[in-house]
């Protein structure tokens, strides 16, 4: 070996070494005058320092790990106060969505997302009808919310398809049922402290917490086998939560535990393997409902919420005369011409009043498409999602359905559903959560097989099934050749 060569690659490996080192320099270079900047920023104003704070940490998760954006909204959901004016009126489950959705769209393979283009279709048109009311009534109250629906329908969907599709939906799932479990016990702490009156507080209100309710114990009930969340937590969190639902006295939100739990058992044989406990969870939902009902019409007959309802809704069938086909605006309750009407507590007579015979014509077709494309989906993979989604359509004809907590998360667990299925579109790991379910009994928190759904395009190794499977694979053996004649040449 010469001197000269032995020379050159130390020289290279000198050069080489320089290279990562001035990388990092540079790193640190930039972190520390950011960090100088931001201790500026917080001497000068302590809230603007907070904000380049926190823009500054958004970034590094983006840079870091952009799926985590997506994995956040799901219990972001929860977080249902106001920010803005009164003409904006968005919450900070409105803001996460609307940034993890633009995020989302750069992690998306549409060429494998069959089921989430079914599902967006029924969206599409839908908001394409709704131009026509934006047309017709250019204010900027109808501007904003035909782009915040857009956002709420379309948005959280491709949100939870990508939480499913790179493998966070166990993730985002433990993170919304601890941040249910927490809201759970601050509407206990409230319920005691107002003598068992219904804990409602700020932005709060008891159908806003029951909404977080009982989506929380519908997850943690069915809890699908590719979730795998542990059967002890799950039971935990699903006590807390139903405790939850009972201080806060949400009528809808029981009566949504029942229908939602109640078609899960009709549609899965694993959720049918619980059924003692899914009747245990409705026998006090129901009380719930019985007993609230009872006492409001006592103790006020002429001014419980029920009587309220009929005369919102009455009010704005009222209105909807004045433009029956494309309807008033949406949001036209904030012109001063219609202050005295309030959001009626039905989206079937929201959107008439708000969109007309045209617009409501198209938010039905929404729900046909929607629910069609998750009873497509396997029972394994859409039961959860299907069930949410039905129920939050029903719980709309109770009270105000374009609202925080009570549209994002349905579409984001129909969105995760989605993402499952198309993840998994030959169906080669049903068996196996199949199997992995049955195992485990009546419990449903066993561990499901620890290999996520195999993407399509990916092409499985010889042997590869055998190793997943603790087998040694073995020598590959040659494939015999198909009979026929022998070619010239060889030997028979």
């Amino acid at each position: 070996m010469s001197p000269n060569s032995t020379t050159g690659r130390v020289r290279g490996r000198v050069l080489n070494s320089g290279k990562p080192l001035a990388g990092r320099a540079l790193v640190w270079i930039s972190i520390a005058a950011v960090a100088a900047v931001a201790g500026v920023a917080v001497g000068i104003n302590l809230v603007a320092g907070l904000a380049l704070a926190i823009l500054i940490f958004a970034f590094g998760i983006f840079v870091a790990d952009p799926i985590l954006i997506a994995v956040v909204v799901l219990p972001g959901s929860i977080l249902i106060q106001r920010v803005g004016g009164g003409g904006t009126n968005l919450s900070l489950a409105d803001l996460l969505v609307l940034v993890a959705a633009f995020v989302c769209l750069f992690h998306i393979k549409w060429s494998t997302a069959v089921h989430l283009k079914r599902f967006l279709r029924g969206i599409v048109w839908f908001e394409a009808v709704l131009l026509l009311v934006v047309v017709v009534h250019p204010f900027r109250g109808d501007i904003l919310e035909w782009f915040h629906r857009f956002s709420y329908l379309a948005g959280s969907t491709l949100v939870g398809w990508v939480i499913a599709y790179h493998g966070r939906a166990r993730q985002a799932f433990r993170l919304y049922l601890w941040g249910a479990a927490i809201l759970a016990l601050a509407a206990l702490e409230h319920a005691v402290a107002m003598h068992f009156q219904p804990a409602q507080w700020g932005d709060y209100q008891k159908n806003a917490v029951g909404a977080v309710m009982w989506v929380a114990i519908v997850i943690a009930q069915i809890n699908p086998s590719w979730v795998r969340i542990p059967k002890v937590e799950a039971r935990v969190i699903e006590g807390l939560c139903l405790l939850g639902l009972l201080a806060c006295q949400s009528r809808q939100s029981a009566i949504m535990v029942v229908l939602a739990l109640g078609m899960a058992l009709l549609l899965n044989s694993e959720v049918r393997a619980r059924w003692r406990l899914i009747i245990f969870i409705a026998i006090p939902a129901i009380g719930l409902v019985y007993y609230s009902f009872v006492l409001a019409f006592q103790n006020n007959p002429q001014f419980n919420s029920v009587a309220i309802r009929i005369g919102q809704i009455d009010a704005a069938v009222h209105v909807w005369h004045q433009s029956p086909w494309l309807g008033l605006g949406m949001r036209f309750y904030n012109l001063p011409q219609y202050l005295w009407v309030t959001p009626p507590p039905n989206s079937l007579v929201d959107n008439l009043a708000s969109t007309g015979i045209v617009g409501s014509l198209a938010f039905v077709g929404l729900v046909i498409v929607t629910m069609r494309a998750m009873s497509g989906l396997p029972r394994i993979y859409g039961t959860l999602g299907l069930v949410v989604l039905m129920a939050h359509y029903v719980d709309g004809l109770f009270d105000t359905f374009w609202i925080g907590a009570l549209s994002i998360t349905p579409f984001i667990i129909a969105g995760i559903s989605l993402g499952m299925a198309d993840a998994d579109p030959d169906g080669e790991q049903i068996a196996a959560l199949t199997a992995a379910a049955s195992k485990t009994g009546s419990s449903g928190g066993g561990r499901a097989p620890t290999s996520p759904p195999r993407r399509p395009g990916t092409a499985t190794e010889p042997g590869q099934e055998r190793r997943q499977a603790g087998v040694s694979p073995g020598p590959e053996r040659a494939q015999p050749l198909p009979p026929g004649p022998v070619p010239p040449g060889t030997n028979s």
